[in-house]
């Protein structure tokens, strides 16, 4: 299954429109639909964000299938910080 995931982006007051196409797994779609987009989502801005060189950048929208706004779900994402348990 295919879906589009739309962004919309300020970036230091310039606003940016993307589209893209992506192949889901139906498993993990069935699942909960709008959390397995928003991480979807979520890893493509990150990618979109450092093409800005480290500019001040805000999520204003993220759709998919243009019909279902998940843009709350995608700026609650965090990433996993990893567990800093070293004895050194």
């Amino acid at each position: 299954m295919r879906v589009l995931i739309e962004t919309q982006l300020d970036v230091e007051g310039n606003r940016g429109l993307r589209r893209g196409n992506f192949d889901i797994k139906n498993s993990e779609f069935k699942k909960d639909p709008d959390w397995y987009i928003s991480i979807l989502a979520y890893e493509w801005i990150q990618k979109q964000i450092s093409e800005y060189d480290g500019r001040k950048t805000e999520i204003v929208k993220v759709t998919w299938n243009e019909e279902n706004d998940i843009t709350e779900i995608v700026k609650q994402i965090r990433p996993i910080e990893p567990i800093d348990d070293l004895p050194f």
